[in-house]
């Protein structure tokens, strides 16, 4: 039993520590230019099997956890893993030689005798013992990837083989097993040498498991702890409250891009009333939403916080009861709150519904998936918020809308359909937009200008249901004193970057959107802002400007200096940055963005590639500069920064409350599908 005891110990450390510095060198090879993401990071596969075994089981002994920040740029950076990778190495080969032991008899383990030179000087028990520690390797690899593997819904064997290699590429799980046989080879190369047995044998005995390890977590821990930023705390509400007492309209325009609209420079007469309202209030001309899909980017409009922030990263997950939302800083300054929303990403389900007095998501409710598509909903929104308004004038109120309508398919409606584009005589409708194979990149242009009319008449049709929206408010007596906020939640592309509709990327086209709020009596300070802001801003501002204390934990900022205490013109935080991301885990696309003074850096965890833009040159993101030139390096570093902190209070989060899950139904599921966001 000692012998086979010893000669796992041995095999299992020699391995741990020449998988965990082969390891470190491909990290610092590969990712030399890129940002390094945490071993949880949305299921990095590239980690070894000893790491995968410690993080599977170490919650459950309570060691402080390593790998948990970014590694930044250039090969020493990454060079930092490897003594927290061997410390862990060791600790996991004694316990797996341990475990092993038992079983040791039935490999042929620790039965002596020298092997001659086709074993050039190995025990025979060293050998089986290394090729049994491999092949538990191997079997965790491949359990961690079956784990985590999403299959396509078309499971044929040409879907599924592609779906699987190009998972096995993306997540790290190949060049992980790459890792293990590199690995193994040199381990048996060492086993070989007297010496170097001998060596590996003091190491595993004098380990004994846990102290080194235990040293190295705390002091690794500290480190990290000292990096990152993961305040939590109250982001204070604004010094004036100059519109106190004043109702609070939101209304949020699915899908709807700045560049489309008036007041942002589109030629097409798509928005007058949006740019009546900009004319008299403030336009915010740099506006970026927190990702290109709905879920996430309303959960960040009604939380002042980012997708990690807040946590509802995916659609199987609903916001924390701990995160406190717009709706509930209203309703406990005694604001009647209510909500008419019409989409299937903004339903009470996902939490929305905390702090409104009502939420009205079945309004406008889709029998099919067709209606999904064709409904006209403005309509009935715009009758639901009438209705309300009448009966809610007398007290201070927090209403929020939500209009599809300008969401793909582009079906406006008679009139709208052909308000743009009159002449067009071809076969292109905007139906079945997201599916239709017609529609696709290198496709006719003419039929493409017609699409983007039809898209230009689904935001005219929306902006005149906001004109009664306003005719309303005059008739019922509360124009004047209510605040007016309309903000897209993201855009829209047509294939700028060989892409259609959103949920794919970062770029521009679908993180630009229209910021505008209107404070009616109160003249702007500053009636452009040009500086880079977020959709996160708008709680913290409508808060600041009604008197209500910001809820802590608020990422956004207060805008609300753009109404008072500044001359018009003024430029605020013109190098503020501000951050989107996007985690599609089953299609294994993984990027976080940063923006900031008109430059912009994307990184993409899965490709393993950075892409950097200077937007006052390059406004359509088309040349990629250097990923560790001038521009990108700083903002690199800034990223990493970011990405620190709020990945600390996300995965804290996780760890102490878990992940409130949702389950959808299978009619929600398969609306959400139609429209080509489940994969």
């Amino acid at each position: 039993m000692k012998r086979r005891l010893v000669d796992l110990a041995v095999a299992a450390v020699t391995l741990g520590v020449v998988q965990a510095l082969t390891e470190t060198v491909v990290a610092a090879v590969l990712y030399r230019d890129f940002l390094l993401a945490p071993y949880r990071f949305f299921t990095v596969q590239s980690y070894d099997a000893f790491t995968k075994l410690w993080f599977a089981l170490g919650d459950g002994a309570a060691v402080p956890s390593l790998l948990s920040h970014f590694l930044g740029q250039g090969v020493t950076a990454k060079l930092t893993l490897a003594p927290q990778l061997v410390a862990i190495n060791l600790a996991v080969a004694v316990v797996l030689a341990l475990v092993l032991t038992p079983l040791a008899g039935l490999f042929g383990i620790g039965r002596g005798g020298a092997t001659g030179a086709r074993e050039r000087g190995a025990s025979r028990g060293l050998v089986r013992a290394l090729v049994v520690v491999a092949a538990v390797a191997l079997t965790v690899h491949v359990a961690a990837f079956a784990f985590s593997f999403q299959p396509p819904e078309d499971r044929t064997i040409v879907k599924v083989a592609k779906a699987l290699a190009r998972s096995a590429i993306q997540d790290g799980a190949l060049s992980a097993v790459a890792v293990l046989a590199v690995s193994a080879a040199g381990a048996r190369l060492l086993l070989a040498r007297q010496a170097l047995r001998g060596a590996a044998i003091a190491a595993a005995l004098a380990l004994g498991g846990w102290p080194l390890l235990a040293r190295v977590c705390e002091s690794a821990t500290a480190l990290a702890a000292a990096e990152r930023r993961t305040d939590d705390g109250d982001a204070g509400s604004a010094a004036a409250a100059p519109a106190n007492g004043y109702n609070v309209i939101l209304v949020s325009i699915d899908s709807l891009r700045a560049d489309h609209l008036g007041a942002y420079g589109y030629p097409r007469a798509t928005s007058p009333t949006i740019d009546a309202l900009a004319g008299r209030g403030v336009r915010f001309g740099n506006c970026q939403s927190t990702t290109s899909w709905t879920l996430p980017a309303h959960v960040s409009l009604l939380t002042g916080r980012s997708l990690l922030g807040h946590g509802v990263v995916a659609d199987d997950r609903r916001l924390s009861d701990s995160v406190p939302t717009l709706a509930e800083a209203f309703a406990g300054a005694g604001y009647a709150t209510h909500a008419i929303v019409s989409a299937p990403y903004v339903n009470s389900r996902f939490g929305f519904a905390r702090g409104f007095d009502e939420y009205d998501d079945t309004t406008v409710y889709f029998e099919t998936n067709e209606d999904s598509y064709h409904s006209i909903t403005a309509p009935k929104v715009q009758a639901a918020a009438a209705s309300w308004l009448e009966g809610h004038r007398q007290r201070p109120f927090f209403l929020f809308l939500h209009y599809w309508d300008v969401h793909y398919d582009y079906a406006p409606g008679s009139g709208y359909d052909t308000m743009f584009d009159p002449d067009y005589e071809g076969s292109i409708t905007g139906d079945n937009y997201y599916f239709d194979p017609k529609i696709r990149a290198g496709m006719n242009p003419r039929d493409l200008e017609h699409l983007v009319a039809l898209y230009d008449g689904e935001i005219r049709l929306v902006d005149d249901h906001l004109a009664r929206l306003r005719a309303e408010l005059g008739r019922l007596g509360v124009a004047d004193r209510t605040i007016l906020v309309v903000v897209g939640d993201h855009g829209d592309e047509f294939f700028e970057h060989g892409n259609k509709g959103h949920h794919r990327t970062l770029y521009q086209e679908v993180l630009w959107v229209p910021l505008v709020i209107d404070v009616p009596g109160l003249r702007p300070a500053t009636a452009v802002v040009e500086d880079e802001t977020s959709i996160i801003d708008v709680a913290p501002t409508v808060l600041s400007l009604t008197g209500i204390a910001v809820p802590k934990g608020v990422e956004g900022r207060d805008l609300s200096d753009a109404f008072v205490g500044k001359p018009a013109g003024t430029r605020r935080d013109p190098q503020r940055a501000v951050f989107a991301e996007l985690y599609r885990k089953g299609t294994l696309n993984v990027q976080v963005a940063e923006l900031a003074a008109r430059r912009k850096v994307i990184q993409h965890f899965n490709s393993r590639r950075l892409s950097t833009f200077d937007l006052a040159a390059d406004p359509g993101e088309q040349r990629s500069l250097a990923p560790r030139g001038e521009v990108a390096a700083p903002m690199v570093a800034a990223l990493r920064e970011w990405l620190d902190g709020r990945w600390g209070l996300f995965d804290r989060r996780v760890r102490t409350e878990g992940v409130s899950a949702v389950v959808l139904d299978a009619k929600t599921a398969e609306t959400l599908r139609s429209l080509g966001y489940l994969q």
